[in-house]
C-alpha cells in the first residue's frame, strides 16, 4: 500500500503521439522531449513507451540524461538540447561514442569536439543551435551562416542538424514566432545557396506544431503536450479554432493517502503559524505530502485535493512532508482512503493548470518539480 505515488498512463501517452502524428504526417520526424525527469513522468520508462509508439528522436538537456538513457539500452537517437561539459574530455569522449548528439554554438565547442573526435578515430554528430530571438543559448541569427563554414572546416564534424527555439510560440499573437521562423529560413536558404546540406531543421515546439503548420520544418519536438498538457490557454484556443478534432490527455495522476484523522473544535489553529483558525467543529485529515514531494508551499490555505470524489481544502501551511485537508463534510472518511493532488475522481478533476493558477506559475513548473523519488507506476 504506497502512501504518496504517481500513476502514469501508457494510454494516455500514445494517444498524445497519435494527436501529433496526424498533424506532421508519416514524413517529419517526431522528437519527444524527455528531459527533466521526463517533466516529473519519469525518464526511462516515459521513453520506452514512446519509441514504442512511433517517436523517432529523444530531447534531453544535458548529457547525464543522455547517458542514462544509453546504460539503460535505448538506442534510438538522442539530441542534447541545452549543453555539456565541454570543459571535462572524458565525458565528451564518452558522448561521441555513444553517438549522441551534441549541440553547438560556439567555435571553442566546435574545435574541442573535433580535436577529441579525431583523436579516437570517430566523428562527432552535432546540432547548429541558433539564437534567431529567444536570446538563451545560440549563435546569433546574424553570425551563424559565418560560424557554419568555419565549423564545416573542422575534421571529424558531423553537422545532423539546425535548430532553434521560439520565444512566444505559445501566445495568441503569432507576429514573433513567425518572424524567428522567418529569420531562420533566410538562413537555410543562405545555407542552400552555398550548396551546404544539413538533413534536419527543427523548429517547432508543442505549440508551435498545433497551431503553426510552417514551423514545422523536418522534425517537431513535443514537450509539454507529449504529457497531456496545454502549453497555454491561448494555445488551448487556437487549437479549438483551427484544430476542433485534436485533444490532449493528460498523462499523471498524482496520488496519496490519508494517515490520521482528527475531529477539532471550533477555534482551534492549524499548522505552523497558525495561519488558519477553524470556524466551526471540523474533521481533519493530515496527508503525507508537502514541499519536498512536490506539493508546493503557495497552496497553504488555498489548495484542493479530491477525496471520494469531493473538493477538500487544504488547511494551514503546507509541511514539508505534511498537508492538512477538511473532511468535514465527507461521509465515511477513513485512514487509508485515496487522495488525488492532480487528477480525476469521480466527476471532479484537479488539473495542473488549476494548481499553476493558485501558486502563479505554469503547469510545466507544477508537473516538472514532483520528487523524482516519489513511486511512480505506469498503468
Amino acid at each position: 500500500m504506497y502512501t504518496t505515488w504517481l500513476e502514469i498512463s501508457r494510454f494516455a501517452i500514445k494517444h498524445n503521439l497519435k494527436q501529433f502524428r496526424k498533424i506532421i504526417g508519416p514524413n517529419i520526424k517526431l522528437m519527444a522531449v524527455v528531459k527533466s525527469n521526463a517533466y516529473g513522468h519519469g525518464m526511462i520508462e516515459v521513453v520506452i513507451i514512446a519509441l514504442n509508439n512511433g517517436t523517432d528522436w529523444l530531447g534531453v538537456v544535458n548529457l547525464d540524461e543522455a547517458l542514462k538513457l544509453r546504460r539503460a539500452k535505448i538506442k534510438a537517437p538522442i539530441l542534447i538540447l541545452s549543453y555539456f561539459p565541454f570543459e571535462d574530455s572524458k565525458q565528451i569522449r564518452e558522448a561521441i561514442k555513444n553517438e549522441i548528439d551534441l549541440p553547438i554554438y560556439n567555435l571553442k565547442i566546435a574545435k574541442l569536439l573535433s580535436k577529441i573526435a579525431s583523436k579516437i578515430g570517430k566523428s562527432a554528430k552535432t546540432h547548429i543551435k541558433v539564437d534567431t530571438g529567444t536570446s538563451r543559448l545560440g549563435v546569433l541569427v546574424k553570425d551563424a551562416l559565418d560560424f557554419i563554414r568555419k565549423v564545416r572546416q573542422l575534421p571529424n564534424l558531423e553537422t545532423r542538424g539546425i535548430f532553434t527555439h521560439y520565444a512566444s510560440s505559445e501566445e495568441q499573437d503569432q507576429t514573433f514566432t513567425n518572424k524567428q521562423t522567418e529569420e531562420f529560413r533566410k538562413l537555410l536558404d543562405g545555407l542552400r545557396q552555398e550548396n551546404i546540406e544539413i538533413p534536419l531543421a527543427h523548429t517547432a515546439c508543442s505549440a508551435a506544431c498545433i497551431i503553426n503548420p510552417q514551423t514545422h520544418s523536418d522534425m517537431v519536438r513535443i514537450g509539454i503536450s507529449f504529457y497531456g498538457l496545454w502549453p497555454s490557454q491561448d494555445t488551448k484556443r487556437l487549437a479549438q479554432k483551427v484544430r476542433p478534432e485534436f485533444n490532449l490527455k493528460p498523462v499523471l495522476t498524482w496520488k496519496t493517502r490519508i494517515i490520521q484523522i482528527k475531529d477539532l473544535p471550533e477555534g482551534t489553529t492549524v499548522g505552523y503559524g497558525c495561519t488558519y483558525e477553524v470556524k466551526r467543529p471540523t474533521r481533519l485529515a493530515v496527508l503525507p505530502c508537502g514541499y519536498y514531494e512536490g506539493y508546493d508551499r503557495l497552496l497553504s490555505n488555498k489548495g484542493e485535493v479530491l477525496i471520494k470524489g469531493k473538493r477538500c481544502k487544504v488547511l494551514g501551511r503546507v509541511c514539508m512532508n505534511l498537508t492538512m485537508v477538511d473532511v468535514t463534510d465527507i461521509t465515511d472518511v477513513k485512514v487509508g482512503d485515496e487522495v488525488i493532488l492532480i487528477g480525476k475522481q469521480g466527476r471532479e478533476e484537479i488539473t495542473a493548470e488549476e494548481i499553476a493558477e493558485k501558486i502563479e506559475t505554469i503547469n510545466y513548473e507544477v508537473v516538472s518539480r514532483i520528487n523524482p523519488n516519489l513511486l511512480r507506476i505506469y498503468v
